[in-house]
């Protein structure tokens, strides 16, 4: 059975799979160039969390496992209200998977609430305020964030005002 984790082979992650056992998936939120987001929960708490794996076939690639350590060391250290909170990174020993825990976010993201129609005056002034504040925090710690787009700033209940950056 070595390779495999409950059922599952290595690399492989879905609903139902338990990280570290600390962690378990639900299910899928995202797809990036690099890996996969998915929302889950805390064994112990209960507590929503996203959980950003790299994508099996790049696991192996040096470079990529660089660059996604990076990102955590980076989280690690970076804490502002308008940027996602970090809390773990790991690689999970039964499948071999790195993966980034870290506060889940509930909203839309910025670019399907652009979809709706523009955003009024005073919103736009709220997120840019808020965001840059989040930019000035990790330009601070030498973080220059390589994907900001509309489709990486959720706004929770839809307000700007709560705007989180979550890559």
């Amino acid at each position: 059975m070595e390779g495999k984790a409950r059922g599952r082979s290595r690399g492989v992650v879905g609903p139902g799979t338990r990280l570290n056992g600390i962690y378990e998936i639900e299910r899928l939120i995202g797809v990036g160039g690099m890996g996969e987001v998915y929302k889950g929960r805390a064994i112990q708490t209960g507590d929503a969390v996203a959980i950003k794996t790299i994508r099996p076939e790049m696991a192996e690639n040096q470079a990529a496992l660089a660059l996604f350590r990076k990102e955590a060391a980076a989280l690690h250290n970076l804490s502002h209200d308008a940027i996602v909170r970090y809390y773990v990174f790991s690689v999970d020993p039964d499948i071999g998977s790195p993966y980034l825990a870290m506060e889940y976010v509930d909203g839309e993201p910025l670019s399907e609430i652009l979809k709706q129609g523009p955003l009024d005056y005073e919103a736009v002034r709220v997120l840019q305020r808020r965001l840059a504040g989040g930019l000035q925090a990790a330009h601070e710690l030498g973080i220059i964030p390589r994907d900001l787009s509309p489709d990486n700033v959720i706004l929770p209940a839809g307000q700007a005002g709560r705007a989180k950056i979550i890559d």
